[in-house]
Formats: structure tokens, sequence, C-alpha cells
């Protein structure tokens, strides 16, 4: 088994019986991408958290009172979805980049040394920021073309747009980390 520099990542490689003869390495692993298990992990946790947040942002539309806003309704959803599974693809690439550099832990650690660790709180602000910034410009042009008036956002909306990515984005990336490490010191 052989360590390869290629396109600035590292592959573990190694050679079968019939590759051996003609000297073409087979990759093992690759960098972790997008994957059908990370979408449906991410449409869980996201209707979940939608679900709870549409319970605290629009009661009077639960009670049926007032009717829905459909603008912060859907980005109840869709803000959480993408900032999981974001994370999820940077706590595996993560882990993947330790485990073939050699770096990081080899002993067990526990989750809030790694939720604090290998990058982690970086990325999830980085997340954290992104999607709270196009979460706050959304809001706030949706606010502005129905009522002429920034006036008619609550604070609390534009706080839990940039607070929640950046918390959800840290525990998303440290699981998803704990869990592809797992994967590759096991197997």
């Amino acid at each position: 088994m052989t360590t390869t520099q290629g396109k600035g990542v590292k592959t573990m490689t190694t050679m079968t019986e019939n590759e051996s003869n003609k000297e073409q390495p087979r990759t093992l692993r690759r960098l972790p991408s997008v994957n059908r298990t990370m979408i449906l992990r991410a449409a869980i946790v996201s209707a979940v958290i939608g679900a709870i947040l549409t319970l605290v942002n629009q009661p009077d539309w639960i009670a049926g009172i007032a009717p829905a806003e459909i603008l912060p309704l859907s980005l109840a959803f869709l803000i959480p979805f993408g900032v999981v599974l974001i994370s999820q693809v940077a706590g595996a690439r993560r882990a993947f980049i330790e485990s073939v550099g050699r770096s990081g832990p080899t002993t067990p650690e526990g989750f809030f040394t790694t939720t604090f660790s290998h990058g982690i709180p970086a990325k999830a602000i980085a997340i954290g920021l992104a999607f709270g910034s196009l979460n706050a410009i959304i809001t706030l042009l949706d606010a502005l073309l129905q009522t002429g008036d920034f006036a008619a956002v609550s604070v609390a909306p534009l706080g839990q747009a940039y607070v929640l990515p950046f918390v959800f984005g840290l525990l998303s990336q440290s699981i998803s980390y704990r869990r592809s490490r797992y994967r590759l010191t096991k197997g």
C-alpha cells in the first residue's frame, strides 16, 4: 500500500495481482463527496429543524389565525438542508485527509474535543456566515418588497439566520468527522 500525490490530494492506493503486472495503481478511497446517505440524512435533519423553526416562528399559522408566510417557511427547511449537507461533506473530507496524511488523533477523542478541533469551528463559522447572509438578504429583500421598509423585519429572525447555521454546521461536521474517521480506521 502506498500514498500518492494527485491533484493536490493524497490518496491511498494499492495494486491488485493483475494490476501489479501492469503497474497501474487502483485508488482505494477517494475524497468524499455528496452521496445518497448524506442527502437523506440532511433531508431528515432539515425536516425536523424546519418543523421546529416553523412552530417557533409561525405559531399563528399553526393555530390557523394567520396565513402562512411562504418564504420564511421555505427558508426554515432549505437553509438547514444546505448547511447540514455541506457540513457533512466538510467533516468527511477532513477525516479522510487526516487519515491519509496520518495527521490527527490515532486514539479515540471525545465529542467536545472533535467539535473544537480539526478546523471544524472555522468551517462552521464560514458556513454560518454564508447561509446566514443568504437568509438575511432574502428576508430583508422580501420585507422591502412587501412593505417598502426594513423595519418590518424583527431582530430575532436575523439572529437565527446566523446563529443556527453555525450551530448546525458545527454539530453536523463533528458527527460526520467522527463517523468517517471511525469507518476509515475500522475498514
